[in-house]
C-alpha cells in the first residue's frame, strides 16, 4: 500500500491531504452543532404546530365549540402546503370530521413518526380522543439537506479535490525548478545518451531527462519530487551504501557503481553509474549519470555460458576422435591386411580365401555404418535433417527393421521377438524412412549388448491416460509406443543419463570391448523429436534395457483401426509365405457388390469370383433395393456415394424394411467419425477405398466363412513380369478424314491438341460420339423448360469443348449457359443451332489400320500437357499447368500392382486408364471455370478407383485435391492436378499382348 502511495504524484497526495482536513473540519462543525440541521428545525416546527392544535382543540372542544375548532382545522389545512389532511376522532372512534384524502395519506406506521403525527384531545381533564395530522414528506422539502452532514461531504470532497488539484498543478508548475533552466538547455540535456538526474540534498528528484524517462518508463513530472530510493533501484556491486549518498557524504566524485533495476515482470537489467558529481546547488545536490548497460552484462553471461558450453564439446570431441581412432583403425587394418595377404597370394585354399573374403566384408559394412552415423549427426546439426509426415503402416515398418537386424541375431544366437499388445491405428502419419532407421539403431544397438537371451520389439498404442508418468503430451488423445527389449549388461542411472550425448557411450571399457561411435542413440532421439515424439530408456546393471521411442497420434489416424488379432495374422503369413499373395478361398454363396464406378465394381466382382463367391453388382442403391427383394444375399458391399439413391438412404431403407442381410460400406472418406456414422446407419462393417484386397477377403471371410483350401483351384496373384521390361512402341500413326456431315458454310474444324497419340485420339473421338446425344438432350431439355439441366450441360460442354481441342464451342456453351440462367427459351434454342452448325464441321479423328497389335508401354510424356502450353484456348492459358516442374523430378514408371497377366484384370485397368484422361481434362476445365463441387466429386472418384485398380500413387494427390476443392482454394487446386497430371506420365499402361511377341519373349 505504501508502494502504491509513493508512485502517486505528488499534487494528488497533496490534494488528498488538504480534502482530508476539510473533511475533519467540516465533521468536527457539525458535531458541535455549528453546522446547522435542516431535518432538525422542520421536525421541531411541525411539532410545535401540533401542540398549539393540541391546546387550541381542547379549549374549544371543552367549551362545545366543534364545529369551530373543525372550520379552523381545514382553514389550517388550506392554508399550510405542508399539511395534507386532518382527522378528529372521539376515545370510541368516531369520527367527528376529516379533510379530503385523509385515508390516502395518514399511516400509523412508526417509521413514518416525521410524516404522520396524532395529537390527543382532553374534556374537563379527560382524554377526548385525537387529532391525526398527516404531513408532507420531509425530503420532498429538505432536497440535499435530507442527506445532512454526509450530503454536503458528498457534494463538496470531489469538487475540492478537482481545485485543489488544479491549483496545485498550477502551483508546482509555477514552483517547478525546471522552469528554472532554459529549453535549449534541456534540449540539450535530452541528447545526451545517458540518463541524467539531478537531486537535492534530500535525496529527492528535480530534473530528469528524456532517456531516464524512458528507461524507468515514467513522466518527468512523474518523477520530480521522488526519493531517488524509491525507483526500485538495486545495489549491483559489493557497495552497501547507494552511489549518491557515498558522494554527498565524502562530497566526492562516485564512478563506476553498478545498480539494477527491479522491473515490475521480474526482468532485471542493469544500469552503470559512470560518474556521480557534486555541485554546489542550493541546497546541496548532485547529478548523477546513468548508462545501460543491459546487453553487455548478457553477452558476458553468454560469453561464460558458451565458454563452458565450447569446454564441454571440445572434451566431447576429444574423446570421440580417440574413440574413432580405435574405431576406423580396426577395420581398416582388417581390409588392408587380409587385401594384402590376398593380393600377395598368402592364401594356401579357397576356404581360407572366402573366410578373409568375408573379414573384409563385415570389415567394409561397419565402417561404412560408422561413416553413416557421422554424416547423420552432421545433418541434423546443421538442420537438414528432414522428415516427411505419410500415412504409415507401423507393423511393416517395424518387420521390415527386424528382418534388417535377424542376422545378426542368428549370428548371435539370439532370439528374435516381436508383439503387438494393442490394436493399432490403421496408418499413422509419420516418416516411415526414419522410423525405421530408429528402430533398426535401437535393435542393433540391443544385439550388441546382448551376450545371450532375447531381443523383444513390443509395439501398443495407448490413450493419453495410460501415459500420466511419460510427461510427454501433446494435443493427441492417443500416443504409439514401441519398445525395444534385450536381456543384456544394462546401464547404470548414471550412464542412462548420458547415453543419448554425442560421442558418448556408458563408458570406455564398453566402447573397447563392443565398439561403435556412441552417435546411434542420440541420432535416434533427434529423430523421434523431429516426428513430435521421444526416445527415452529404463534399465537396471545387470538386468537388460528398455528403449521406447513415443509418437504422437493424430485425431484422423486414430479414427481407423485394425485389430491386434488382424496384425499378427498378417505378421504371421508374411513371415510363413515370404511374399506369398495366395488369395483366399470363400464358399459358393451369394454376393451383392453396388458401386456407381465400373472399375471398383469390375475388380471386387473379379476378386470375389476368383475367390469363389457368386457375385451380383448393382449400379446404385434404388437397383440394390431391388435386386436383395428378389434374391437371396448372404453378404451386400455398397458404396456410400452413389448416384438415384446413395449408400446410406439405400441402408436404411432396407434395415426399417427388417433386412438383415449383413452390409459393409465401402467409401473413400476415411475421416474420423465415418466409421461411425456407416454403423449408425445401419452397416455392419466398414472398408475404405481404395479398397485392400486381403482386408476385402478377410471381410468376406468374417462373414461367409471360408472355403476348404484346393491346391489346384488355388488362385494366387502374380506380379506382372511384362511391366518390367516393356519397351516404348513407335510405330504408332494416325490420320483425320473430314466429317461426311461437315457443313459447307464453313471450314472444317479439327482439335488442336496432338492426335497422333492414341490415348488422346480415343478421347476426342468418345466426346464427339457423346456429343450429338447431349445436344439432343438440351433441346429436349429447353422445350420442356428444364433449364437446370440446360445450364448443367452448356456447363459441361462450355469446360470439355475446350479441354478436348474444339475452342469453337466454348463461347457458344457459355451463352446458353447465361440463357439457361435467365430461363429464356427461344435465345438457348437459337444458340443450340449454332452449336449444331459447329458440331457439323467438326472432323472425327480415325484410328490406322495396323495399329490393333502393340505391347505394353510406359507413357514417358503427356502430349495434352505439353500442349496445354502451347494453345491459345482460355482454359489452358489460365490455368498454367505443366508437367514439367523445377527440381528433382521422378520420371521412374509407376506399374498397376494387380496381376496383369489375368487377362479380366487387365481389362479393368484398360477401361480405367481409357477414361482416365478425358475426365483429367474435365477437372482441368472445372478448375479453370471453378466448378469446385464438381471438382471435389471428380476428386473423390479418383481417390477410390485409382488406389483399387492398382494405381496407390494416385490416392494422396487426389486428397490433396478433393481438400483444395473444398476449401475453394485455385491455385491449391492447381498445385495437386499438376502432380496427379505428373503421376499420369509415369503410369504404365498396359495393352493388349501380341500373341507371337508373347511367345518370342
Amino acid at each position: 500500500m505504501l508502494k502504491l502511495y509513493a508512485r502517486i504524484p505528488i499534487r494528488y497526495r497533496l490534494a488528498l491531504t488538504l480534502v482530508s482536513i476539510f473533511t475533519g473540519a467540516v465533521l468536527f462543525a457539525d458535531w458541535i452543532g455549528v453546522v446547522p440541521n435542516d431535518r432538525k428545525q422542520l421536525m421541531k416546527g411541525r411539532i410545535s404546530l401540533c401542540e398549539a392544535l393540541a391546546i387550541n382543540g381542547t379549549a374549544m372542544v371543552a367549551s362545545g365549540n366543534s364545529e369551530g375548532f373543525e372550520k379552523a382545522v381545514k382553514a389550517l389545512v388550506d392554508r399550510n402546503d405542508s399539511l395534507r389532511s386532518v382527522r378528529l376522532v372521539d376515545s370510541e372512534g368516531n369520527v367527528k370530521f376529516e379533510t379530503s384524502g385523509h385515508s390516502t395519506f395518514w399511516s400509523s406506521d412508526p417509521d413514518l413518526f416525521a410524516s404522520n403525527i396524532a395529537v390527543p384531545i382532553f374534556r374537563f381533564g379527560q382524554p377526548w380522543g385525537n387529532l391525526q395530522i398527516a404531513f408532507t414528506d420531509p425530503k420532498a422539502e429538505l432536497g440535499w439537506a435530507r442527506y445532512g452532514i454526509w450530503g454536503l461531504l458528498a457534494l463538496t470532497v470531489p469538487i475540492c479535490f478537482l481545485q485543489f488539484s488544479y491549483f496545485l498543478k498550477r502551483m508546482v508548475s509555477a514552483l517547478n525548478p525546471e522552469g528554472a533552466i532554459p529549453d535549449n538547455v534541456r534540449s540539450f540535456m535530452d541528447t545526451f545518451a545517458e540518463g541524467l538526474v539531478i537531486i537535492d540534498d534530500r535525496e529527492r528528484i528535480l530534473i530528469a531527462n528524456k532517456q531516464l524517462c524512458n528507461a524507468l518508463g515514467q513522466t518527468s513530472d512523474d518523477l520530480f519530487g521522488k526519493p531517488i530510493s524509491s525507483l526500485e533501484f538495486e545495489i549491483g556491486d559489493d557497495k552497501t551504501e547507494w552511489p549518491w549518498s557515498e558522494a554527498m557524504r565524502e562530497e566526492k566524485l562516485i564512478s563506476e557503481r553498478i545498480l539494477r533495476l527491479r522491473r515490475h515482470n521480474d526482468e532485471t537489467e542493469s544500469f552503470s553509474t559512470f560518474t556521480v558529481t557534486c555541485n554546489p546547488f542550493p541546497g546541496q545536490g548532485l547529478m548523477a549519470t546513468l548508462d545501460d548497460i543491459t546487453e553487455i552484462e548478457e553477452n558476458k553471461a553468454k560469453l561464460a555460458v558458451a565458454l563452458g558450453v565450447a569446454k564441454d564439446a571440445n572434451e566431447a570431441k576429444s574423446a570421440f576422435l580417440a574413440n574413432m581412432s580405435h574405431e576406423i583403425r580396426t577395420p581398416l587394418n582388417a581390409v588392408l591386411g587380409f587385401t594384402d595377404v590376398l593380393r600377395r597370394g598368402l592364401v594356401t585354399d579357397s576356404d581360407e580365401a572366402i573366410g578373409h573374403l568375408n573379414m573384409i566384408h563385415r570389415s567394409g559394412a561397419h565402417l561404412l555404418e560408422l561413416i553413416n552415423d557421422i554424416l547423420d549427426l552432421s545433418k541434423i546439426e546443421a538442420g537438414h535433417m528432414q522428415c516427411e509426415s505419410i500415412e504409415t503402416k507401423i507393423d511393416e515398418v517395424i518387420l521390415d527393421a527386424v528382418r534388417v537386424q535377424s542376422g545378426r541375431a542368428q549370428e548371435k544366437e539370439i532370439q528374435l521377438n516381436v508383439e503387438f499388445l494393442t490394436d493399432l491405428p490403421t496408418t499413422v502419419h509419420c516418416d516411415p524412412t526414419r522410423l525405421r532407421q530408429i528402430i533398426t539403431n535401437l535393435l542393433g544397438n540391443a544385439i550388441k549388448f546382448t551376450e545371450q537371451g532375447a531381443v523383444t520389439v513390443r509395439t501398443e498404442c495407448l490413450s493419453d491416460d495410460h501415459l500420466a508418468s511419460d510427461g510427454s503430451r501433446a494435443d493427441s488423445k492417443y500416443r504409439l509406443q514401441i519398445h525395444v527389449d534385450d536381456t543384456g549388461i544394462g546401464m547404470t542411472p548414471e550412464q542412462q543419463e548420458k547415453i543419448f550425448d554425442s560421442f558418448v557411450q556408458a563408458d570406455s571399457s564398453t566402447t573397447r570391448k563392443f565398439g561403435g561411435t556412441g552417435l546411434g542413440l542420440s541420432i535416434s532421439r533427434r529423430l523421434a523429436e523431429a516426428m513430435g515424439g521421444t526416445l527415452t530408456v529404463s534399465s537396471s546393471l545387470g538386468g537388460g534395457s528398455t528403449f521406447t521411442v513415443t509418437l504422437p497420434v493424430a485425431d484422423s489416424d486414430a479414427s481407423e483401426w485394425t485389430s491386434r488379432e488382424i496384425i499378427v495374422g498378417r505378421a504371421n503369413r508374411l513371415e510363413q509365405n515370404n511374399g506369398s499373395t495366395a488369395i483366399k478361398r470363400l464358399p459358393p454363396k451369394s454376393v451383392l457388390v453396388v458401386d456407381d464406378g465400373e472399375a471398383n465394381r469390375r475388380l471386387i466382382e473379379l476378386v470375389l469370383t476368383r475367390a469363389g463367391a457368386i457375385v451380383t453388382c448393382a449400379e446404385n442403391g434404388q437397383e440394390a433395393i431391388e435386386k436383395i427383394n428378389a434374391g437371396d444375399f448372404q453378404l451386400v458391399f455398397m458404396d456410400m456415394q452413389m448416384p438415384v439413391l446413395d449408400g446410406m438412404s439405400a441402408t436404411k431403407r432396407l434395415r426399417s424394411a427388417g433386412c438383415r442381410v449383413p452390409i459393409v460400406a465401402l467409401t473413400g472418406n476415411a475421416m474420423k467419425g465415418d466409421r461411425e456414422k456407416c454403423i449408425e446407419g445401419g452397416c455392419d462393417d466398414f472398408l475404405s477405398k481404395p479398397v485392400n484386397l486381403d482386408s476385402l477377403l478377410e471381410c468376406c471371410q468374417l462373414y461367409l466363412g471360408s472355403a476348404p483350401s484346393d491346391p489346384t483351384d488355388n488362385l494366387t496373384a502374380t506380379s506382372n513380369q511384362a511391366n518390367a521390361g516393356t519397351s516404348t512402341n513407335n510405330n504408332i500413326f494416325s490420320n483425320l478424314s473430314e466429317s461426311k456431315t461437315a457443313d459447307r458454310n464453313g471450314p472444317p474444324i479439327h482439335t488442336t491438341i496432338p492426335i497422333d497419340d492414341e490415348e488422346l485420339r480415343e478421347v476426342v473421338a468418345n466426346f464427339i460420339d457423346r456429343l450429338d446425344a447431349r445436344i439432343s438432350g438440351m433441346e429436349d431439355a429447353v422445350r420442356q423448360a428444364d433449364f437446370n439441366t440446360v445450364r448443367s450441360e452448356a456447363h459441361w460442354l462450355k469446360g470439355s469443348g475446350g479441354t478436348v481441342g474444339f475452342g469453337e464451342l466454348t463461347n457458344p456453351a457459355l451463352k446458353l449457359e447465361n440463357a439457361a440462367k435467365v430461363g429464356d427459351a427461344e435465345l438457348a434454342l437459337e444458340i443450340l443451332q449454332e452449336i449444331q452448325s459447329i458440331r457439323a464441321r467438326i472432323v472425327s479423328p480415325v484410328a490406322p489400320a495396323d495399329s490393333a497389335s502393340f505391347t505394353t508401354q510406359p507413357t514417358p510424356s503427356h502430349p495434352a500437357i505439353d500442349e496445354q502450353r502451347r494453345i491459345a484456348s482460355p482454359v489452358h492459358s489460365t490455368m498454367q499447368l505443366s508437367a514439367d516442374v523445377t527440381g528433382e523430378k521422378d520420371d521412374s514408371p509407376i506399374h498397376c500392382t494387380l496381376p496383369l497377366d489375368d487377362e479380366d484384370y487387365r481389362e479393368i485397368v484398360v477401361d480405367f486408364m481409357n477414361r482416365l484422361d478425358a475426365r483429367l481434362m474435365g477437372m482441368l476445365s472445372m478448375a479453370q471455370t471453378k466448378a469446385f463441387d464438381e471438382l471435389e466429386n471428380e476428386a473423390h472418384w479418383l481417390k477410390g478407383a485409382g488406389g483399387t485398380v492398382g494405381f496407390p500413387a494416385l490416392t494422396e494427390p487426389s486428397i490433396a485435391l478433393m481438400h483444395a476443392a473444398r476449401e475453394r482454394k485455385l491455385e491449391s487446386c492447381q498445385v495437386a492436378l499438376r502432380d496427379i497430371l505428373q503421376i499420369r506420365q509415369r503410369l504404365v499402361v498396359p495393352r493388349t499382348v501380341n500373341p507371337t511377341i508373347a511367345g518370342q519373349q
